[in-house]
């Protein structure tokens, strides 16, 4: 089935009131602080749907679907690399909240120094940028697919472009906040959807062990030493201990936890918001399965079996054909409201980055307010071009998401010494963010991207000089180079560029002057004291960067051990009730 015209005319009445929303919120915003962090005033069920939001982007629905389709329900741990760490998040997030900062460009100022902020903003604004590729290019995708073809790739995307800079250029965090809390609830009921029409079409949950093999019902493939893999157990923990140790450093991370009124906001909002996404997986990877039902059952023409030869066009194509007109529609609008919450979050943030950090840290510190929050607005629009632009170089998503994963784990690594180790200083922080960067991409990524520079070049050289190439000894470091790049080698990349960075940064330290130590006890001050004891900090001569709300939680003031503590258990009790769920259905009918 072909999109139709009441498909389209839903998709564009849905547009129309997100923009119609988001733009209303542009007359609540006064300041930057309003812009960029909603002044900390949001509530539970605010965050709940931020968390949503900017966690359900349709790159990982178009990963775990395609997964789904091909591997089977192990293709989940695209996105399940976070249900292992989601009761952390119940930990860290009053300590994100207390630090008082905006970005986390003002963690590397305050810990380290101004040169270290430059660096991460720098290096945020191109990973932001970077990230609104892979989001663009996963909207390109599900187009694609879902039209079979028929509408260009770009056209959805220009289209959805347009509207979230519109309402987060005018009206910032507050505007993409409130327009999650409408798209949030859109999004769990279409995500839901899929998966009825899915299981009536192939009979059931009977009918999925009767078309396939049960190794697609393992939430693990075997490893194989000789040919490494994705979903092993070895690559799951490495993907889940990367995801953590970058984690921290996530450029959103202080928009998305602090934010709230206070302490518990954050608590909930991010714990429980994900864990919403983490149930609207198995709606995701189910999909999946139930495509490769079908094709195995042969309902799938056979030219369109071919389509599906790129697993990544997997949920588009499941969209066209299990959902009816009108509906498609809506599912469309779903995953564009998805795809606009995330996006917009990522510009703020961004020109939180470069506005707060870059042009008032480094370029213009005498600038005022309004002026960092023009050239913050302006900066955005310059970073989403160039994620438009890089939408259209992506080949593969999940490759993409991989690559995110691992070079968000490098500033990471800084981030984690900072907070757990008094003495680490700048220099060691410099000193690891080299060695990291080097090892990660000469072993990894940029180190392929050289390879493949240098096999063009020689393809474009003569006969004789390739000859004289070719006959060279081999060179021990050319095999090296790009070995790890593909997502099947984190674990071995891991182990190879991580403790290279922890113990340049450990042995740096040592061997320089420590920081200083009125520097490292405010730090630690702002992490133990709660919201609603700012004057605490005043009195300490603390320097707090913006405290917005300032209302303090009586239970976590008065319980702090058991809200703190038995939350985390509480969480980590949900998580396993999820991962226990996926089991059950996994188990079911056969």
């Amino acid at each position: 089935m072909q999109i139709s015209r009441i498909d389209i005319f839903v998709i564009v009445v849905y547009l129309l009131s997100a923009l119609g929303v988001g733009v209303y919120q542009s007359f609540k915003v006064q300041t930057s602080g309003d812009y960029y962090a909603g002044g900390r005033k949001f509530n539970k069920f605010y965050l709940m749907m931020h968390a949503l939001g900017t966690a359900s982007h349709a790159d990982e629905p178009v990963s775990v679907v395609g997964g789904g389709y091909e591997k089977g329900l192990s293709g989940i741990w695209y996105t399940y690399l976070f249900l292992p760490l989601t009761p952390i998040f119940w930990l860290l997030a009053p300590y994100i909240r207390r630090t008082r900062f905006v970005t986390m460009a003002d963690f590397f100022r305050y810990r380290y120094d101004q040169s270290m902020a430059v660096l991460y903003s720098i290096i945020g604004v191109l990973k932001m940028s970077v990230s609104m590729g892979v989001v663009l290019k996963g909207t390109a995708t599900i187009v694609h697919s879902m039209s079979g073809g028929t509408i260009p790739e770009m056209w959805a995307v220009y289209a959805m472009t347009i509207v979230f800079v519109i309402y987060g250029f005018a009206g910032g965090l507050r505007a993409t906040v409130v327009t999650e809390s409408i798209q949030g609830p859109l999004i769990v009921v279409m995500s839901l959807l899929l998966l009825p029409f899915g299981l009536y079409a192939v009979g059931g949950f009977h009918g999925l062990h009767a078309a396939l093999a049960e190794s697609k019902f393992s939430l693990t493939l075997p490893h194989d030493p000789k040919a490494p893999g994705e979903f092993t157990p070895m690559w799951i923990l490495a993907a889940s201990l990367t995801a953590l140790i970058g984690f921290v450093a996530q450029p959103g991370i202080i928009a998305a936890f602090a934010s709230g009124k206070t302490e518990l906001e954050g608590r909930v909002g991010y714990t429980y918001g994900t864990m919403i996404k983490r149930i609207l997986a198995i709606a995701w990877v189910f999909t999946g399965v139930v495509l490769a039902a079908m094709v195995a059952q042969g309902r799938v023409p056979g030219e369109q079996v071919k389509e599906l030869a790129h697993r990544e066009y997997a949920f588009g194509y499941a969209m066209r054909s299990l959902l009816p007109r009108g509906v498609l529609g809506l599912m469309v609008a779903a995953i564009l409201s998805a795809q606009m919450a995330t996006l917009s979050a990522f510009m703020v943030n961004s020109s939180a980055l470069a506005s707060r950090n870059v042009y008032k840290g480094g370029i213009r510190p005498e600038a005022t307010d309004r002026e960092v929050l023009i050239f913050g607005r302006i900066c955005g629009l310059v970073l989403v071009a160039i994620g438009v632009y890089l939408a259209g170089m992506f080949k593969d998503v999940a490759d993409a998401l991989t690559t995110l994963l691992q070079f968000s784990s490098i500033m990471g690594v800084v981030v984690w010494g900072g907070v757990l180790w008094r003495r680490a200083n700048t220099a060691g922080a410099w000193a690891a963010v080299v060695v990291l960067f080097l090892t990660w991409g000469l072993l990894g990524p940029v180190g392929e991207m050289v390879k493949r520079q240098v096999r063009g070049d020689m393809k474009a050289t003569s006969t004789t000089t390739r000859m004289a190439i070719a006959s060279e000894p081999n060179d021990p470091l050319s095999s090296w180079v790009g070995r790890y790049a593909g997502k099947q080698y984190i674990p071995q990349l891991m182990v190879m560029y991580v403790p290279a960075g922890v113990l340049a940064l450990v042995v740096v330290s040592l061997l320089t002057k420590p920081p200083p130590r009125k520097q490292v006890d405010d730090f630690r001050m702002l992490l133990n004291t709660p919201v609603g004891q700012e004057q605490k900090l005043i009195d300490a001569g603390v320097h707090i960067v913006y405290a917005g709300s300032t209302n303090a939680n009586a239970l976590e003031l008065k319980h702090p051990k058991m809200v703190h503590w038995g939350g985390f258990v509480l969480a980590a009790v949900v998580s396993a009730l999820i991962f226990g769920l996926l089991k059950l259905l996994a188990w079911i009918g056969s």
